[in-house]
């Protein structure tokens, strides 16, 4: 079995063929470009707040993407790391913090543009509340063994909030991503219809190596890939739809970058500047 090969500078691709029948039931929209939101409009405003997501939401971001977490009383929660310490005052992980507790930090800590409001960790009961379907999302699932359980509590809430399927722009409501295949896997378990993204990525590696049979893997319960955007190129892409999966681009931070991978085919970027492109066109 050949393997597919990706340089930094140049990406080159050796796949033995579609093969794979058994695919996902969760198809995204081949023909969209979006703009999502990592973290919120994160270069402006504290990652992961409603200040970040209001700001993206401003910004028409197509998705607002953030991460989510369990408090010790079962709550979820968005922050990126399994810890507090980076985002906030406090110490010790999410997992052992009721969210009472962990409403008394401060989620701006290391924002380099501080102001003086106060700024906290919200629920993503919280954001469904302010949002509604009037943006979309981006959830996803971290690879910590303190989150038993997470998937569950997820679909719960996407089911309560009515975040599953369709909505009236026709884009998906919820997306799913993560870099753990057996988190996306037990989503498709529980809850086919909600489209699952597996994150890539090749930061470490000088030489990084995507399988067929990797990508067959992906293709029984995900629609697409994403990858830092310096590993793309216009075959990898092409050849990726060929195979049936999307490929989005992390994590975009200039104009020039997201057109080119506008140009060359991808399907989205993710970017802490949503007001990067406007009307296809770099501001």
């Amino acid at each position: 079995m050949r393997k597919i090969i990706i340089g930094i500078l140049m990406l080159s691709l050796f796949l033995t063929g579609c093969g794979n029948t058994e695919m996902a039931s969760n198809p995204l929209p081949e023909d969209a470009f979006w703009t999502i939101a990592h973290r919120g409009a994160s270069a402006y405003a504290p990652e992961n707040t409603l200040a970040s997501y209001d700001l993206a939401e401003e910004m028409e971001a197509d998705y607002i993407e953030l991460d989510i977490h369990l408090t010790k009383d079962g709550e979820i929660v968005i922050m990126h790391d399994e810890d507090v310490e980076r985002t906030t005052e406090g110490t010790g992980y999410i997992a052992d913090y009721t969210l009472s507790e962990l409403k008394e930090l401060s989620a701006d800590f290391q924002f380099e543009d501080k102001e003086e409001t106060i700024y906290r960790v919200p629920t993503l009961a919280e954001v469904f509340d302010q949002f509604g379907d009037e943006i979309h999302y981006f959830i996803e699932l971290k690879d910590s063994d303190k989150d038993e359980g997470i998937e569950e509590a997820l679909i719960d809430l996407l089911e309560q909030y009515d975040m599953i399927g369709t909505a009236k722009d026709g884009k998906p409501r919820t997306v799913v991503h993560s870099f753990s295949e057996k988190r996306l896997q037990r989503v498709h378990e529980l809850n086919q219809k909600i489209p699952l993204v597996k994150l890539i990525s090749f930061k470490d590696e000088k030489f990084p190596e995507l399988t067929q049979h990797e990508v067959d893997d992906i293709l029984k319960y995900g629609a697409g890939i994403a990858i830092n955007y310096e590993f793309l190129d216009r075959t990898v892409i092409k050849q990726m739809h060929e195979e049936g999966l999307l490929v989005y681009a992390t994590a975009v931070q200039d104009a020039e970058a997201a057109l080119h991978m506008k140009e060359i085919g991808a399907n989205g970027i993710y970017t802490n500047r949503p007001d990067l492109l406007e009307n296809g066109e770099a501001e």
